[in-house]
């Protein structure tokens, strides 16, 4: 090798390297200029990190984390009773700042308590100036988070920030992070306060449902089902075209509207075809049903149809001037009969053929199917009574009467009632010989009477 060649002819230099114990390693000079090797207190050194400080040695922690995209991280705690702790003070620009605190882990600490593991957000916001003040925000995840946020402004652009949390609320992680013009200075050991301090503006409280935390019906506008108050129409299955006070059923022009106090209409294609109020039902519209229509509670009145009748029958009010009500019953062919209120107030009752009855009435009067008849007329008696109590139903003579008159002094007969029946006379003299006479009698019912009368 040539001295004037610097090692440069030697052939296998990384070889030469290792001959030499240099391994495959570059050489510096030391120094403390770019390109040297550091020692000494040569700000290299001093300024690097040490990892034996697990990052204790970082000047400034919080632009650190924030710069390798990490959220900064620290313990809370607070003492042993629900109420209001500060637990920042935050420096929010006007020109428009954003903060956010957050919260893992709430109130209680017993086994099972599944919802102590809770999750609460504080996003914090400044505006324009106008007016001065943030926007505070607390979003809960469950019933054992924080549950209401406020602030109060110290000076300036700094804020004071308190949460209202229920006891027990012991070591939780509390994440924090802020935009470049703001700061975020957390407490581990918040300030207590029982209520809501004095001067405090309140922020806003939203939760966020899930299934433990699920929403009421006043959350979300529902009716409970245990019943409550719907404003406004109703649709189901639909949306709704009656307005006001209304329910629809599948067709947004058909159901059931009030229509006034006390007073439920029922609409069809936008049509009212009937109501309801408290004196019942009024329709305007026919009534259709295959089954009875029944009135009454208890016993009741049933107007119904076997639906195998030859013909529709009808059964309708009607009237005019000179038949004010008429109550009549048709069928396809014409009227069976009808009952008529008069002018004059009586009433007549008419039928269109033939009345078949066991006994017809008409006041005190009874007709019976067997022609006789019961009435004042006759005594308050049956006719066929009255006409046997009244009528001589035969005539007969009596036992006869043989008187012989010759040359008797004489009148024969001479009891009321007999009559002559035959005289007799021999072939002497002048004179009859002799009378035969006997009572003529009349039977009423089954008395038999002698007639009065026809003596001088």
């Amino acid at each position: 090798m040539q001295k004037d060649q610097n090692l440069a002819d030697v052939n296998d230099k990384a070889q030469a390297r290792q001959s030499l114990q240099l391994g495959d390693s570059a050489t510096r000079n030391v120094g403390i200029t770019q390109g040297t090797v550091a020692a000494g207190d040569d700000s290299r050194i001093t300024g690097a990190l040490q990892k034996s400080q697990n990052g204790g040695d970082i000047p400034d922690k919080k632009q650190f984390a924030r710069t390798i995209g990490a959220v900064t991280s620290t313990n809370i705690t607070f003492n042993n009773a629900s109420g209001w702790y500060k637990i920042a003070t935050v420096v929010m620009p006007q020109a428009t700042s954003t903060a956010v605190i957050k919260l893992y882990g709430g109130a209680g600490f017993n086994v099972g308590l599944f919802e102590q593991a809770a999750i609460s957000e504080l996003v914090l916001r400044a505006g324009n100036g106008s007016p001065v003040g943030i926007t505070a925000t607390l979003w809960r995840r469950s019933p054992t988070s924080a549950n209401e946020v406020a602030w109060v402004n110290t000076s300036g652009d700094t804020y004071d920030i308190y949460i209202n949390i229920g006891q027990h609320a012991y070591w939780l992680i509390a994440q924090y992070d802020y935009t470049g013009n703001a700061n975020v200075t957390l407490y581990s050991t918040p300030e207590y306060s029982s209520v809501q301090p004095g001067n405090s503006t309140s922020g806003q409280t939203y939760t966020l449902f899930n299934s433990l935390m699920k929403p009421t019906y006043e959350d979300v506008g529902a009716l409970p089902i245990t019943g409550g108050q719907l404003n406004g129409p109703l649709g189901i299955g639909t949306d709704n075209a009656l307005g006001g006070n209304s329910i629809v059923l599948g067709d947004n022009d058909t159901g059931f509207k009030q229509d006034g106090d006390g007073i439920l209409g029922i609409y069809a294609n936008n049509a009212r075809v009937g109501y309801i109020d408290n004196s019942g039902l009024h329709l305007s519209v026919d009534v259709l049903t295959n089954g009875g229509i029944r009135a009454g509670d208890g016993k009741r009145l049933s107007l119904t149809s076997n639906n195998n009748s030859t013909m529709t029958a009808t059964f309708n009010l009607w009237g005019d001037a000179n038949r004010p009500t008429v109550i009549e019953l048709d069928d396809d062919q014409g009227w069976h009969l009808y009952s008529q209120r008069n002018p004059d107030g009586s009433i007549v009752f008419t039928v269109n053929g033939d009345i078949t009855a066991n006994t017809l009435r008409a006041g005190g009067a009874i007709y019976q199917n067997n022609g006789d008849i019961f009435g004042s007329v006759w005594g308050n008696s049956w006719l066929s009574l009255w006409i046997n109590n009244n009528f001589v139903a035969d005539v007969q003579l009596g036992a006869g009467t043989s008187v012989t008159t010759w040359n008797n002094a004489g009148s024969w007969p001479n009891t009321p009632g007999y009559v002559v029946t035959s005289v007799w006379k021999d072939n002497q003299g002048e004179n009859i010989d002799g009378i035969n006479y006997a009572p003529l009698q009349k039977r009423v019912g089954n008395q038999w009477y002698t007639v009065q009368g026809g003596t001088v």
